[in-house]
């Protein structure tokens, strides 16, 4: 896998894992999955018993209609706040994956970022990395816990080894291109 700036005007400050066996980066990769209204109903059917508990019941096409306008309004921050290149927007927008490490910046730091609309199911997943963030991935979360799902404990890994392999050779590589 390599990280790749996403932003080719705006570079320094997001960047995203392109994962091997894949053409897209993995900021990519969610927004093709999160505005594919069929991706959405099976994801939402799958775990309608955790939806429903979380948020209450509601009509699947309600869900992926908010979904859509959620994960648009999301990308659409993204790029905005990637415009500023001291990185101090996006520390704003991305907060510690664990509530406990609330406050604490440090680098190589695991961080969460939230859908825009209220209560937002939506989470996309990152590694600080100086003043610059790593996008690892993302998921629509309906548990308390990332463990508690696979495709959350999936996330989980990808962060994990994201965050070691900088740790280990980040300030070694060339970070516009690493190859992990």
């Amino acid at each position: 896998m390599r990280i790749v700036s996403i932003f080719e005007h705006r570079k320094n400050c997001l960047y995203a894992v392109l994962y091997e066996d894949n053409d897209f980066d993995a900021l990519e990769i969610l927004q093709e999955q999160w505005s594919d209204p069929e991706e959405l109903r099976k994801i939402f059917n799958q775990f309608k018993k955790d939806y429903e508990a979380f948020y209450g019941r509601a009509k699947i096409s309600l869900i992926v209609e908010k979904a859509i306008k959620d994960a648009d309004l999301l990308f659409e921050k993204l790029f905005e706040l990637s415009g500023d290149e001291s990185g101090k927007n996006l520390s704003e927008f991305f907060k510690p994956l664990y509530n406990k490490e609330a406050g604490n910046l440090f680098d190589l730091q695991q961080l969460k970022g939230y859908g825009m609309l209220w209560n937002s199911f939506l989470r996309i997943y990152a590694i600080r990395y100086g003043k610059s963030y790593v996008i690892t991935g993302g998921a629509i979360k309906l548990t308390e816990k990332m463990n508690d799902r696979s495709h959350t404990k999936t996330e989980l890994y990808k962060l994990n080894l994201v965050r070691d392999y900088l740790k280990e050779f980040g300030k070694e590589a060339e970070f516009v291109f690493l190859d992990i």
